[in-house]
């Protein structure tokens, strides 16, 4: 079919015509390709959609993939005539059981509804309802995937000076201050065989003050996601994050944390003799990324020397969902406890990247803490609910 077209009031010169491509594909389905070229040999092609129906709402496609986190999502419909009870059934594709959502909210004719309870990396299949009745599209989704953290465990090791947290030929994923620390004969971030939650090894971050020659500093047992850059001194320069795109909704791991007194200190907020602190926090984010001497796609670049000090900064607005644990007392017994650390969100934006950093003590980066300040870490996992 050829249909001339022309735009009222309109002093261009237009050639114009819809063409189907099935006017019929047997579900009452009406597809068009509208073709659209004016004098200067500019042109437009667009498919239009146009579904036979007596359904009172239609299904929509959902807004972004943002709407769409590991258990949860936000399905979209729209009203077609005046409706005033409107909800959505769904169901895992494959099934024949429908569930079905609370009473949707309305909004300039879309209306909208939340569903929760779905399981991680699955596809699901929808449908608008006006009331018991079932609009004619059903729209598809995949719920996000239940991303983990390589080596979670602290399994993998390899090096002697400094000491890694990867398998030997393998990638890397975390770090420490290990590549610094070395330079002055010892590794404040080791494993330890002896006090674990499973496996064979956990992380045990030993704070310490590393010197050689009369030359040193204090420095916390650590680890962090990231890469350990660059000597600055007796100052590091630090990669901080990794890319990931899953939104778990805690952290749960094992530990145990013996706090030490206060030996060295920069700051009036933790003087000397006072009690030490650690601390394990977990950020997902959107930073833009940096360059750094050859390393690309950082999403925080970290810098500890005092002069030219730059941090991780948690209020940022590139962060997304954040989740601290601050230890302020020793573990009871010699074992390791469960931990369990949510992570808030403060947008539903998805992240590039997750930062999650361990230390023995908290204020590290100011050189300050205790020589008898130790956390051993092990079995992270990240639980998507």
């Amino acid at each position: 079919y050829e249909i001339p077209l022309r735009l009222v009031g309109s002093e261009m010169c237009i050639r114009d015509r819809i063409m189907t491509n099935s006017i019929d594909d047997g579900n009452n389905t009406y597809r068009f390709d509208i073709e659209v070229r004016d004098r200067n040999g500019k042109d437009r092609a667009k498919t239009l959609t146009v579904i036979a129906t007596d359904a009172l709402v239609a299904t929509e496609d959902i807004a972004t993939q943002n709407d769409i986190w590991s258990t949860k999502a936000t399905l979209y419909g729209s009203l077609v005539a005046s409706v005033t009870e409107m909800n959505f059934r769904y169901r895992a594709l494959g099934s024949n059981d429908w569930m079905y959502s609370n009473q949707a909210v309305l909004n300039n004719k879309i209306f909208t509804s939340q569903i929760t309870g779905l399981e991680p990396g699955i596809t699901y299949e929808y449908q608008a309802m006006a009331g018991t009745v079932a609009a004619k599209e059903t729209k598809q989704f995949t719920t996000e995937a239940p991303a983990q953290l390589p080596n979670a465990g602290f399994e993998d090791w390899h090096g002697s000076s400094p000491l890694y947290i990867y398998k030997s030929g393998g990638e890397m994923f975390w770090d420490s201050g290990n590549t610094g620390s070395a330079t002055l004969n010892k590794n404040v971030t080791t494993y330890d065989a002896t006090i674990k939650h499973s496996g064979n090894y956990s992380a045990k971050l030993q704070s310490q003050y590393v010197a050689l020659f009369g030359i040193g500093a204090f420095a916390a047992g650590n680890v962090f996601v990231g890469k350990f850059l660059k000597i600055d001194g007796t100052d590091g320069i630090l990669r901080f994050g990794r890319p990931f795109t899953s939104r778990p909704s805690k952290l749960v791991l094992y530990y145990r944390y013996v706090a030490g007194t206060v030996d060295y200190s920069t700051l009036s907020e933790l003087p000397k003799n006072s009690k030490d602190m650690g601390s394990i926090y977990i950020a997902l984010g959107d930073w833009p990324h940096q360059t750094f001497e050859g390393e690309t796609d950082i999403p925080v670049l970290v810098k500890t020397k005092p002069a030219d000090r730059q941090l991780f900064d948690s209020n940022s607005s590139n962060v997304i969902g954040y989740g601290e644990c601050i230890l302020k007392e020793s573990t009871e017994g010699e074992g390791l406890i469960k931990l369990e650390i949510p992570i808030n969100y403060r947008s539903n934006r998805k992240p590039t990247d997750i930062i999650l950093v361990g230390s023995a003590s908290r204020y590290g980066d100011y050189f300050t803490g205790s020589t008898g300040s130790t956390l051993w870490l092990d079995d992270l996992e990240l639980i998507y609910e």
